[in-house]
């Protein structure tokens, strides 16, 4: 009998704490930013949103864009980066495999297209290296570098919109050398290379907590980038434009064969997601116990550490920091928020985002000039007007804008 009690009372045990445990991930749930639970329909919320505001509308894919522009626009050519996207790609695996010249970035001299957040591509040009920028830049002192990923690059947006253009017009001639996709070893090599070139003033990198770690976990284990971390090391890359053009055009080919490929005949579809369909993803993620998994994983485990190669990403930051002193310049590390920071809860992206004391303590006992953009962002009083149609995204012209701002006071 003893036996029977002691089941049926831990079967009670287990029935209420189930109960309990599913209460706090409906409770959670319900506290989740409206824009996150619309993360399962994306598009349509941006099609929404951009009716709301009365903006065009352009629902073609990235690709099928390319192929109508390039009927008209014969100087448009595919972007080329080198990241995990592009690391699939015969050209790229070759040039590993020969031990050959891969370019940071490209086309070179050429048009390309960004992204449309806001479903309004953009047209963006692209230097005589291959960086998003024009070549008037060169006809005069260069003051500053911008390095980091996309939001350096300043995705969606046109040159004269983006961080590098806003500091250009507040007289601090800026070259863009953003590359989106990419870690803080890709932005070391450019340093590295273009560095002792340029001398310039200040060194600007802008680390964003959404996803630079992880990009790091594909760069470490290119050795081709892992080697700048070396003292003096140089591929000479600014007198093998032969050889980073002959690449470009053979990447270039292989794009167009990929994107010709593709079946768009749904592109200019319907995007309306049915509500029984919303229903459905949202009950798994419930029943997966999805935001208690994250709030354990990344606040109480601190599984992130794990995940992270952070002294590795030191040892970036301080060469980066090294390698701008050998000319007297001044290195800036620049924090830059997620959007996930302000429009999700309890999701993976925790894992990076509750790093960020952690890095800069670190890295302010390293004495590493900081720029922590949360400062700002996290005070602002309407967040959403940093961001494309006020949802989810890179910064929208307004947000480039105000990280000029912040950049320029800082480093005068």
């Amino acid at each position: 009998k003893l036996i029977i009690l002691n089941m049926r009372l831990l079967k009670i045990i287990f029935i209420y704490s189930l109960l309990i445990i599913y209460s706090l991930e409906f409770l959670l749930f319900f506290t989740l930013p409206e824009e996150q639970k619309t993360m399962i329909k994306i598009k349509e919320e941006r099609i929404k949103k951009a009716k709301e505001l009365n903006r065009e509308i352009d629902l073609r894919s990235p690709d099928q864009f390319y192929i109508d522009e390039k009927k008209n626009n014969k100087d448009l050519d595919p972007k080329f980066l080198y990241s995990k996207t592009f690391s699939s790609f015969k050209v790229f695996r070759e040039a590993k495999k020969n031990n050959k010249i891969i370019p940071f970035r490209g086309p070179i001299n050429k048009k390309s297209i960004s992204c449309a957040e806001d479903l309004k591509y953009r047209i963006v040009s692209n230097d005589k290296y291959g960086f998003k920028n024009s070549n008037e830049i060169y006809n005069k002192k260069i003051n500053s570098f911008l390095l980091g990923d996309s939001y350096a690059e300043g995705l969606c947006v046109v040159g004269k919109e983006d961080i590098a253009g806003n500091l250009i017009e507040k007289k601090i001639n800026t070259i863009n050398f953003g590359v989106t996709d990419t870690g803080p070893l890709v932005s070391l090599g450019i340093l590295k290379e273009f560095g002792q070139y340029f001398k310039p003033q200040n060194v600007i990198y802008l680390y964003f907590e959404g996803n630079d770690l992880e990009d790091l976990n594909f760069e470490k284990n290119e050795d081709y980038l892992l080697n700048y971390l070396e003292n003096n090391f140089s591929i000479n890359y600014l007198n093998r434009y032969e050889e980073i053009k002959n690449f470009l055009a053979r990447a270039k080919t292989e794009s167009e064969s990929r994107i010709s490929k593709k079946n768009y005949s749904e592109d200019l579809q319907s995007t309306e997601t049915n509500f029984f369909d919303n229903l459905k993803n949202h009950l798994k993620d419930i029943i997966e116990l999805n935001s208690l998994k994250n709030i354990i994983r990344y606040s109480i485990v601190k599984q992130q550490v794990e995940t992270y190669d952070l002294s590795l990403f030191y040892s970036i930051v301080e060469k980066m920091n090294f390698e701008t002193k050998k000319w007297d310049g001044n290195y800036y590390f620049v924090y830059v928020p997620s959007w996930s920071r302000y429009f999700t809860k309890f999701t993976n992206k925790d894992a990076s985002i509750n790093l960020k004391n952690d890095i800069l303590n670190e890295l302010r006992s390293k004495n590493i000039n900081i720029i922590d953009l949360t400062e700002f962002f996290d005070n602002s009083k309407n967040i959403k007007e940093f961001f494309p149609l006020g949802y989810i995204g890179h910064y929208n012209s307004n947000g480039y804008m105000k990280i000029a701002e912040i950049i320029a006071k800082n480093i005068e």
